[in-house]
């Protein structure tokens, strides 16, 4: 060991200002240089942590350092620091090196900006004056941290974007870096992962698909920008795209213009840690920057998703016209495909998977032709039906308040629970019910009227977005032109059209369409404005069930003589 022999530990971050000249490392540096020439000591190691937090101790060459002064025979018995919070702005882990740890193993500290040198120092410097100024260090990270926080809280509540990178699909203005734009370079291959979605790919599919084209990941693409980013996609081996980052975009609300924040936030100004917020803790602002994919689409999509399945085995498995839309009347279970080959001849079939997997349920085996026909057959009268609706709706005047009567028989039964609310306590005084009788159907009533609350709310959001869109966009529910013609089914149609299909043992199928509250809405709004007759509406949906039954019943014929 040789004795005035030192190192200089020099260390900047962001949290300490880029633009701080005092506190650049240059700047750090020269500070050194002049004071250990003047001191006669003589620089042998230098140690840099450029863009590394004082808060914590988790810096590489910081690390170095104390590795270096606990061996035996080390180049140097000395650190030189321009001042405390370029060693460390934690007031209690500096004060355990400085005073604790450097003294036992005989290394002298400087911090000369402090006027401080251990060497020197009597007992006020060390256990007084020096605590309270690395006390004052670690409370100006504090007031950092938290102004930081206030800041980004505001700009998220604007709907600025503050994240380090824009989400695959946008990137940031050039005017503005708190405004996403739409990068055109991927703005189609956003629009294919969902697309594909909608066809019936499975996510490791549609990942398998782009690893095929040559499609960079999000991850790789951004590295091919230039921009140092990590990502928190992962990759598979082989391959660049995942089941999981295909997830991750279909999942994501930034694709319809909203601007979703804050999802997690760090344990502390110390502890950099990030921790997950429930949801109903994001910051959320809608239309912030132009969408990539329409609310339709998303929202099916996002179906799909959770009805993913591993299909694997199936070697045709783009081109299955149902797959994720069958289910199982009777138990709930998805339909799966199995393919029959008989006498030359090629029969698939659908069976309930429960069945398939348990022998528990039963068969409920159907044709794949003959679902078909029968969905061609209801969905030619679903838009038969939606064209006739139309033409009571469209003379409604949708700019004024239109009364909805759901609405209303919502609102009379939450007053009427509201009223048995408040008689409860004048049976509990003339003692018709026990205080814990008392309490148990005050519960229930709370429960009901926040129960029909929360219904009311949802059925005057859904009013009023139905009025928006027919008197702004002028459009009907489903685009009644581009189904007309339908002569064929395709998988786009029966997903843009179909929530799900149940079938019975008995082959009856059941189909649930997608736009049924709106529907509901529509004809409650049409009863209101005496468009039509209470019951009328009530028979044209009979109409449309009667036509179904029928279907099924041609079913049973069409089995019978195949």
């Amino acid at each position: 060991m040789f004795k005035n022999r030192a190192c200089m530990y020099l260390r900047l971050s962001k949290d300490d200002g880029v633009n701080e000249e005092s506190n650049s490392i240059t700047n750090q540096r020269e500070i050194v240089k002049s004071y250990a020439r003047k001191n006669e000591i003589e620089l042998v190691k230098e140690y840099i942590d450029d863009g590394y937090s004082g808060l914590n101790f988790d810096r590489p060459e910081f690390k170095e350092m104390i590795e270096e002064i606990s061996k035996e025979e080390r180049i140097f018995d000395t650190i030189i620091v321009k001042d405390l919070s370029r060693f460390s702005r934690d007031y209690i882990g500096s004060g355990r090196y400085i005073q604790r740890i450097f003294p036992e193993i005989g290394i002298r500290f400087i911090s000369i900006n402090d006027n401080y040198d251990s060497q020197n120092a009597d007992s006020n410097d060390t256990h007084l004056i020096l605590p309270i100024r690395n006390f004052i260090n670690d409370s100006y990270c504090r007031i950092i941290s938290n102004s930081v926080k206030s800041s980004q809280k505001i700009k998220r509540e604007q709907g600025q974007y503050i994240g380090s990178f824009a989400p695959y699909g946008y990137k940031k203005s050039e005017e503005n870096k708190n405004k996403l734009i739409i990068d055109e370079n991927v703005r189609e291959i956003v629009k294919s992962i969902f697309d594909m979605k909608l066809l019936g790919y499975s996510s490791k599919a549609i990942g398998d698909e782009l690893n095929r084209l040559g499609v960079d990941s999000p991850k790789v693409y951004k590295q091919r920008q230039g921009l140092k980013y990590l990502g928190g996609f992962k990759t598979t081996k082989g391959g660049n795209w995942s089941a999981h980052a295909i997830n991750r975009i279909i999942q994501n609300e930034v694709y319809l213009g909203k601007m979703q924040q804050g999802k997690s936030v760090t344990i502390s100004y110390k502890n950099r840690k990030q921790v997950e917020r429930e949801k109903s803790d994001w910051i959320v602002v809608e239309n912030t920057h132009e969408a990539i994919i329409s609310q339709e689409i998303f929202q099916i999509a996002n179906v799909m998703l959770k009805r993913d399945l591993n299909t694997s085995k199936y070697e045709n498995e783009k081109s299955c016209l149902f797959r994720g839309m069958l289910f199982c009347k009777d138990c709930g279970s998805p339909l799966v495909r199995r393919t029959v080959n008989l006498k030359r001849k090629t029969t698939v079939y659908y069976i309930c998977s429960k069945y398939n997997k348990q022998k528990a349920c039963s068969r409920h085996s159907v044709k794949e032709e003959v679902i078909e026909k029968i969905l061609l057959e209801i969905l030619k009268r679903y838009i038969l039906f939606n064209k006739k609706l139309y033409e009571k709706v469209k003379n409604i005047d949708f700019s004024k308040n239109i009364e909805d009567t759901q609405i209303l028989l919502l609102q009379r039964e939450k007053e009427m629970a509201e009223r048995l609310l408040s008689d409860l306590y004048i049976d509990l005084e003339e003692n018709i019910i026990s205080k814990e009788e008392y309490q148990i159907f005050r519960k229930n009533y709370l429960q009901q009227v926040s129960k029909l609350e929360e219904n009311i709310r949802h059925q005057e959001e859904k009013r009023k977005l139905v009025q928006k869109n027919m008197e702004e966009k002028k459009q009907w529910i489903i685009d009644i032109k581009k189904y007309g013609q339908l002569t064929k089914l395709d998988r786009l149609s029966i997903v843009l059209l179909i929530e799900k299909i149940l079938v019975g043992e008995s082959k009856e199928m059941e189909v649930i369409f997608n736009h049924k509250e709106e529907l509901n809405l529509i004809t409650n709004i049409l009863c209101h404005e005496k468009e039509i007759d209470k019951t009328e509406m009530p028979q044209m949906i009979q109409l449309q069930e009667n036509e179904i039954a029928n279907i099924s019943r041609e079913l049973k014929t069409v089995e019978k003589g195949a």
